[in-house]
């Protein structure tokens, strides 16, 4: 089945050749800031027991009348919003993921992009000249401007948390995870995979791996999970030490896009070296296809790794060619349907 068009990019079918495709890609960015507009203004927290009219929400939002019909409108047309009966309701799109304090909300990972992800975009023909990244500070990366800066890394880790949530979801129904003592997320971040892993499988115990400054959000969650006595954090560096004994699956999530091909098999190396004999890892992605046409979100999600950082979204077979170099076997490809990632490679240790 073909992908649907985002509703922003949806028209009227035509066999007429026009310039409208390339006007409704051009304006994807007055999509994407009339939702992160709505989202800092809280508004779809705000009108979700009662809905609203034009005036109504300009008096919760403390806004004149004139712009908050443009931006409800706007989130009408987005299909954010839905008008019945004269009132503005949240959409059911919006009523899972964009109301602050339930499970799914999506808002941190908004903002983020909003205030941290769109300006180096603005620069990407430097980018490309310069084939190096345009990280978020003076230092000399992605992580290490993080690392030093604990309001942003907390702000990257809950948005990570965000995206990371329902794709741990994804691959925890995809896998049989009863077949695992014990899983150890490198590079975790937020706890989110670990979190959604043995909150599927009652059996299985969790380790985060990740940095000390990562670690503090991972923390917090995985307390408010109800987790702690499962999921242990250990904080360190997979370039700089080795990864911690004792677990029979080891997972990738997002991790691989950011390093080069040199690198990741650093990484694919300390995991074949830390996981117990016959466990298994996974490797969790945005998978770009092997003739590197697509799907539209790895590829977009690669250009995005080109202003961040030295990696770029691999293709199944180059993952898969990784790690069966490092001596991994039986590697199976299992595609999943998740905003994190589009697809989960399985390979086991002899």
């Amino acid at each position: 089945m073909a992908e649907q068009k985002p509703v922003w990019m949806q028209s009227e079918e035509t066999s007429e050749l026009t310039a409208i495709p390339l006007l409704q890609i051009l304006s994807g960015i007055y999509a994407s800031k009339t939702l992160a507009a709505a989202v800092e203004f809280d508004l779809f927290t705000k009108i979700a027991e009662t809905g609203g009219t034009f005036e109504e929400v300009a008096a919760i939002l403390e806004l004149e009348l004139r712009p908050v019909e443009m931006l409800m409108s706007g989130c009408a047309a987005l299909g954010l919003l839905e008008r019945r009966e004269g009132r503005f309701y949240n959409s059911a799109l919006s009523d899972t993921y964009l109301i602050a304090g339930k499970p799914d909300y999506f808002g941190p990972m908004i903002l983020m992009a909003d205030r941290r992800v769109y300006e180096p975009w603005l620069h990407l023909t430097e980018a490309l000249k310069t084939n190096r990244a345009l990280t978020w500070g003076s230092q000399p990366g992605l992580f290490e401007a993080l690392s030093s800066n604990p309001d942003e890394q907390r702000m990257f880790t809950r948005a990570m948390h965000a995206v990371s949530l329902r794709s741990g979801t994804s691959m925890a129904k995809a896998l049989d995870l009863s077949n695992y003592r014990c899983l150890m997320d490198v590079g975790g971040g937020s706890g989110a995979y670990c979190i959604e892993a043995v909150r599927h499988c009652p059996t299985l115990r969790a380790v985060v791996f990740d940095l000390s400054s990562a670690l503090e959000v991972a923390r917090q969650n995985i307390k408010e999970a109800g987790f702690s006595d499962r999921i242990e954090t250990i904080p360190g560096d997979f370039f700089l030490e080795a990864l911690p004994k004792g677990s029979d699956l080891i997972l990738l999530s997002m991790i691989l896009h950011d390093w080069s091909p040199g690198k990741n098999l650093t990484i694919l190396r300390k995991c074949m070296d830390a996981l117990e004999p016959s466990g298994s890892i996974i490797i969790s992605e945005l998978m770009m296809d092997d003739d590197k046409t697509g799907p539209l979100p790895a590829a977009m999600m690669s250009l995005c790794m080109l202003i961040d950082t030295e990696g770029r979204n691999y293709t199944w077979s180059e993952y898969t060619a990784w790690l069966e170099e490092v001596g991994f076997t039986d590697v199976r490809r299992i595609p999943i349907h998740s905003p994190g990632a589009n697809g989960l490679l399985v390979g086991r240790k002899p």
